[in-house]
């Protein structure tokens, strides 16, 4: 098979396909396997829903499109989809509800029936421990370009080794230098803070790192822990998810259980020593700069409130070795600057966490001369910051080599556990439907017949339950006239059947506490027309009913035909349908305010079941019963209005009432 054997793909779609998937066969299997979400990338929703549709129905040797015959079919059918759709957190799963399509090819009927089972059972044991919010954090996992590593670099004394790196495309993700010399490598330890060096040791050499290992992870983790972390919100909500969905006992979630540990690893800061490293190097130059501003402030203080004495002796100096004030300064005030020092250095340690020999570096930063103002030593303290960013990157850089040679070849099953839920999440959403409108699998017989029990609407709110047949050993009659009273559920009662049959025809459970019905091939749904047609419009409409005239097995609702041309003409027109579909393998629910007249007119058997209004309660509202009576003709809406009006009026005008309601009896 090819793209173009596929019904809708041109030459302009497959060269989307062959653009964004690089070759046919990768288009092709993305297709086949349904993949929507990466079909909407290089197509309209709307064409990618259609691709993946007609391609399961070529396996099939089904199309989408035909079993739904009518406008009104495919707006119900839309309708189904979207409620549906409503119950996935997850954009995969709204998108794969959308290829779900009615059709009569019991073999679907049965993988999908399967699925849907299975996604029931799972719905119930799933509800309500909080997926949904997690669901919501699943998509698909992002490839991002790896960022460079600028803090750390890789030296290599052998051209022949530094080739190989480059040509590995090593030098778009790190610094790679080549050294062949122990001062250039020494430069080289100066510049980064941390460098690993590839090949033999060379004598002079320090601060360097002799790599272990030539691969990724040991030599840019970043690049394999990138890929995590760029998805690591995804990720941490399916390892929650998967760990909720095994703890209820759905055991599609095992084998990822030792990934899932690694994962939760990314997330976690257990390095109290790293963390600590961090803070010293992130307030060292403050805490320095206050604890001189300090040392200062005492010095002033001190300094002021003292005095210079001078004896005979250190006259004598001054006068005879030219030995100066200053000398003889620092001589007495070595002891106030030395207390001082102490102090100030005593609170940079306390504030920046020093340990052990780390107290050190203060001696080297805070001179020992004694002078005013206290003086820092610059170089000393960045060769600290130096030495704490080396230390911070050798323990993080241990860490994340670690991490990343356990994740290192796993980026496909993390890749699988997350579309593992975008399934579950399509599953979850059939299951949460079903169990939240109450549905139930249908029975699928042989013979032709629609039959169901307690059936409740899926769009109005707190609807009425409706039981109904057509055909079957109880109601042979497969074509019937639905009579009644306006208001009373004629239409809703044929927008309950489309529902039932286009769920039951997708494999799906169905709004009725029972149903059994056979698969039919079409279903014609006819909706109710507003005035009479024109001469051109009532062309129009007679073609379009006259497509029900095939032999295929179908369904046919109608609401109120006759508006398309005055009564008489609508009555014959209407008979003369029933009494084809009467011939046929077909099932028809006609409804209609002219059954006698239609029924007068037709040639064969025309069953007349009506939805009757019981009467007014004592607040003059209409009573109906919204299961339809078997053959019998209900009584119309005018009857009952002019009965509510002869109850609740006085005088002549009851009397005009009362005279009109006896015309209906």
């Amino acid at each position: 098979m090819k793209l173009v054997d596929l019904p809708g793909v041109g030459s302009r779609i497959r060269e989307r396909l062959l653009e964004h998937y690089g070759d046919e066969e990768k288009a092709l299997q993305a297709v086949l396997n349904g993949d929507t979400p990466g079909l909407c990338k290089a197509l309209s929703e709307r064409q990618a829903l259609l691709l993946v549709q007609y391609a399961r129905g070529q396996k099939y040797k089904v199309v989408p499109d035909e079993f739904l015959a009518t406008d009104e079919a495919v707006k119900i059918y839309s309708m189904l989809i979207s409620k549906m759709a409503g119950f996935a957190r997850t954009e995969y799963a709204r998108l794969k509800i959308g290829t779900l399509f009615p059709s009569s090819s019991l073999e679907l009927l049965d993988e999908n029936r399967i699925v849907a089972s299975r996604a029931l059972e799972t719905a119930r044991k799933a509800r309500g421990h909080g997926l949904e919010d997690l669901l919501k954090l699943i998509r698909p996992l992002r490839e991002k370009a790896s960022s460079r590593v600028r803090e750390r670099a890789v030296a290599t004394t052998s051209a022949e080794a530094f080739q190989k790196l480059k040509a590995r495309g090593l030098d778009k993700l790190i610094d790679l230098h080549l050294a062949e010399s122990p001062p250039e490598l020494m430069d080289l330890a100066k510049s980064y803070n941390h460098v690993s060096l590839v090949g033999e040791d060379m004598e002079g050499a320090d601060g360097l790192e002799l790599a272990e290992s030539l691969e990724e992870w040991y030599l840019v983790p970043e690049v394999v822990l990138g890929f995590y972390k760029e998805n690591l919100e995804t990720l941490l909500a399916a390892v929650e998810a998967a760990s909720r969905l095994r703890a209820v006992d759905v055991t599609d979630f095992l084998e990822w259980q030792d990934l899932e540990k690694l994962i939760v690893m990314l997330n976690e800061s257990g390095d109290g020593e790293g963390a600590r490293l961090a803070r010293l190097a992130s307030r060292l130059g403050g805490c320095v700069s206050e604890a001189a501003s300090f040392a200062n402030e005492e010095l002033k203080r001190k300094i002021e409130k003292s005095s210079l004495t001078l004896g005979g002796t250190d006259l004598l100096l001054v006068m005879s070795r030219g030995e100066g004030i200053r000398e003889l300064f620092e001589m007495q005030m070595k002891g106030v600057f030395q207390e001082v020092l102490q102090e100030a250095k005593a609170r940079a340690a306390k504030d920046l966490e020093l340990e052990g020999s780390e107290t050190v570096w203060l001696d080297e930063i805070f001179s020992s001369e004694v002078s005013y103002p206290l003086e820092l030593d610059r170089q000393a303290l960045r060769s600290f910051e130096q030495d704490l960013r080396s230390r911070m990157e050798g323990r993080g850089l241990r860490a994340r080599r670690e991490l990343a040679r356990s994740l290192y070849g796993q980026k496909e099953r993390a890749t699988s556990l997350v579309h593992a839920l975008m399934e579950f999440d399509f599953a979850n959403a059939i299951g949460s439907f079903a169990l939240a409108e109450d549905l139930s699998f249908p029975e699928i017989t042989k013979e032709p017949c629609l039959c169901f029990e307690e059936g409740h609407h899926l769009f109005l709110e707190k609807p009425d339950r409706v039981s109904y047949c057509l055909g079957g050993k109880e109601h042979i009659e497969m074509v019937a006239l639905l009579s009644g009273v306006n208001s009373g559920g004629k239409t809703s009662l044929l927008d309950l059947i489309a529902q039932i049959v286009i769920l039951a025809h997708m494999g799906l459970p169905t709004p009725a506490r029972a149903c059994r019905l056979c698969l039919f091939q079409e279903m014609y749904y006819f909706s109710k027309s507003r005035g009479t047609l024109s001469a051109g419009a009532f062309e129009t409409a007679m073609r379009k009913f006259a497509v029900v005239e095939n032999p295929k097995r179908k369904l046919v609702l109608a609401d109120e035909l006759e508006a398309i041309t005055e009564p008489g003409a609508s009555a014959r027109i209407i008979a003369c349908m029933l009494d084809e579909l009467n011939r046929r393998d077909c099932v028809a629910i006609f409804v209609s305010h002219l059954a006698e007249d239609v029924r007068r007119y037709a040639e064969t058997p025309v069953r007349v079941d009506g939805i009757e209004a019981e009467g007014l309660d004592e607040n003059n509202c209409l009573l109906v019963n919204r299961s339809p009576r078997y053959n019998y003709l209900a009584r119309s809406t005018p009857e009952l209005i002019l009965d509510r009006l002869v109850r609740t009026t006085k005088g002549p005008e009851r009397e005009f009432y009362a005279r009109l309601l006896a015309k209906f009896r």
